[in-house]
């Protein structure tokens, strides 16, 4: 719920499957009007696309962030796509062995709280 909440206010709609490790998010009509304007031509879908893919490199680890402190499990691969034509975007997400939880272990190391 916390990553459909925090794709939702960004983006469009958003399913989620959850596997026992993995976690997919399929963002419906990404695309802004003025981006669905560009990509009706054909260098303009060209030149949509590679942005979108160098947008997604650049928010890829914030995104994986989010997926962690949401799952409490660490990523060990993932991967995104961004169609253009459709306007739809998937991740995917496979996870690893539990995140330790830093916080708790200061808190008990120190007494103090944050």
């Amino acid at each position: 719920m916390a990553l459909r909440e925090l794709c939702e206010r960004a983006h469009g709609r958003l399913h989620v499957l959850l596997g026992p490790d993995s976690v997919a998010a399929w963002i419906e009509d990404v695309r802004s009007p003025a981006e669905r304007a560009v990509a009706q031509g054909l260098d303009g879908h060209r030149l949509l696309q590679c942005y979108v893919g160098q947008l997604l490199a650049t928010v890829m680890p914030d995104l994986q962030a989010h997926v962690e402190g949401i799952t409490g499990r660490r990523i060990v691969s993932s991967n995104s796509h961004a169609d253009m034509k459709t306007g739809h975007m998937l991740c995917f997400f496979v996870l690893g062995e539990p995140l330790t939880d830093v916080a708790a272990v200061a808190v008990q190391e120190t007494g103090l709280r944050s």
